[in-house]
C-alpha cells in the first residue's frame, strides 16, 4: 500500500494549456445497449467540448438495443455540431463490447481512438485535456500510445451510491498508481485513448499466442475490453503507456441502482482475474484475495477478544500485534483513499470508509468465490 501511495503522488497532476493548436484528432467510440435514458445527455456534453469540432468524430455503436437508443441518436445526427454516426453491431454470443469496439475502430477515420460509455458524463475540457497530454508527450521521447483517464461514480444519490463511489475510487487510484510506477494492471474503458493504427497492427482483441504463450486478450469473455487491451499495449510498448492525472479529464458515471445490478456488475468485473496467462497479473488477484482472507481472520480474532476478555484464541502478545496491524492497515488505507477522493472531488465519500473496514473482506471473498461460476446478467441479457 505504501508503494501505491508513492505511485499516486509520484506524478504531478497534469495541467493542460488553455488553448490547444495541435492537430491531434479523435474518433470517440461509444458502445451502447439500452441507453435511451442517458445517450442524449452524453452527446450534448460532447457538443460543448472546447476542442475544435473538426478534430473529433463520434461513433455510437448500438449493440442490439431493444429500447429507443438508436432512434434518439438518429434524431440528433443533424443537430450536433460534430460528425455523429450510428453503427449497428451484429448480434453475437459473447464479447459484445469488444466486438462493438472492433467494428468502431474499423470505421474510425482519425488516428486516436477514445472510448467512453453511454451512461457517462464528460466535462467540456475532456477532449482538449487528452489532446494536450498526447501533444505534450509527442515532444518527448515517450510518445503516448495508450492513455488511461480517471472515472468516478456519482456519489450524491444516497449512501449506497457513496459506498460504491469509495470502493470504485480505490480501483481507479490503484490503477493510476500502478501505471505511474510502470506496472499497469487495470484501467477503465469509460475513459481511455489509444492509437488506432497500433490497435489494428496488434490484432485488436483477437486471441493470438506468441512463442511463450503469454498473450491472452480474454476475447472469449465479454468483460475486459479495457484491462486486456492495456496489457497488450504494455507488452508491445511498455514505455508508451500513461495515466492522465487531471481533474479536467475525469469521466463520471452512475453507481448501480439496485443490489441485483450491483451483484452482476461486480461479478462481471471479478470474472477477469483467471483469464490472465501472465503469472504476475493473476498473482496480484490471488495476493489481494489472500490479504482479504487474512484481514477477515484478524477481524474475527479481534472481535472475539472484544466480546470475551478470556478468549483462548489470542494470547496477550499476539493481541498486541493484531491491534497494531489492524490500526496500521486502517491508517494507510485512509491516507490512500483520501488522496484519491480529494483528486476526484468526492472527499465526502470518505465517511463510508469505516463500513468498508469492517465489511470489505467479506465482500471481496464473496465475489472472489462467486466469480468462479461463469455467467451473469447484464444490460438485459445473460452473458457468458
Amino acid at each position: 500500500m505504501f508503494t501505491l501511495i508513492y505511485g499516486w503522488h509520484n506524478k504531478p497532476t497534469f495541467i493542460p494549456k488553455q488553448a490547444s493548436k495541435n492537430k491531434i484528432r479523435f474518433s470517440i467510440l461509444i458502445p451502447v445497449r439500452n441507453e435511451a435514458q442517458n445517450i442524449a445527455t452524453l452527446l450534448n456534453d460532447l457538443s460543448l467540448q472546447n476542442l475544435d469540432k473538426s478534430n473529433f468524430e463520434v461513433l455510437v455503436l448500438d449493440d442490439n438495443s431493444d429500447d429507443e437508443t438508436a432512434q434518439i441518436v438518429k434524431d440528433l445526427i443533424a443537430k450536433m455540431p460534430y460528425s455523429l454516426q450510428l453503427i449497428s453491431v451484429p448480434a453475437a454470443d459473447s464479447a459484445h463490447k469488444k466486438r462493438a469496439i472492433t467494428l468502431g475502430v474499423s470505421r474510425a477515420k482519425f488516428e486516436y481512438i477514445i472510448t467512453t460509455d453511454g451512461d457517462c458524463r464528460v466535462k467540456k475540457s475532456w477532449l482538449s485535456t487528452f489532446s494536450n497530454f498526447i501533444f505534450h508527450k509527442e515532444k518527448t521521447d515517450k510518445k503516448a500510445l495508450f492513455v488511461a483517464g480517471a472515472v468516478r461514480l456519482n456519489h450524491k444519490r444516497d449512501f449506497f451510491a457513496a459506498l460504491q463511489a469509495a470502493e470504485f475510487a480505490t480501483l481507479i487510484g490503484c490503477g493510476g498508481a500502478a501505471l505511474n510506477l510502470g506496472f499497469p494492471f487495470t484501467c477503465n474503458g469509460a475513459n481511455m485513448a489509444y492509437s488506432k493504427k497500433l490497435f489494428e497492427k496488434m490484432g485488436g482483441y483477437e486471441n493470438k499466442s506468441d512463442r511463450n504463450n503469454e498473450i491472452n486478450n480474454g476475447y472469449q469473455i465479454s468483460s475486459g475490453d479495457d484491462e486486456f487491451l492495456l496489457h497488450k499495449f504494455y507488452k508491445n510498448y511498455p514505455k508508451n503507456i500513461f495515466f492522465l492525472k487531471s481533474d479536467k479529464a475525469i469521466v463520471e458515471t452512475e453507481a448501480a441502482q439496485s443490489w441485483k445490478q450491483f451483484y452482476n456488475q461486480r461479478k462481471r468485473w471479478a470474472s477477469k482475474w483467471n483469464q490472465h496467462k501472465k503469472i504476475s497479473h493473476a498473482a496480484i488477484s490471488i495476493f489481494v484475495f489472500l490479504i482479504q482472507v487474512f484481514t477477515l481472520l484478524m477481524f474475527i480474532f479481534i472481535s472475539s477478544d472484544a466480546l470475551n476478555d478470556n478468549s483462548f484464541l489470542i494470547n496477550s502478545e499476539l493481541k498486541k500485534y493484531l491491534y497494531l496491524t489492524f490500526f496500521i492497515k486502517m491508517s494507510i488505507e485512509f491516507l490512500f483513499l483520501s488522496s484519491i477522493l480529494f483528486f476526484l472531488k468526492q472527499l465526502k465519500a470518505i465517511l463510508t470508509l469505516p463500513f468498508w473496514w469492517f465489511f470489505y473482506s467479506f465482500y471481496a471473498i464473496f465475489f472472489g468465490l462467486v466469480a468462479q461460476k461463469k455467467g451473469y446478467q447484464w444490460k438485459g441479457r445473460k452473458t457468458k
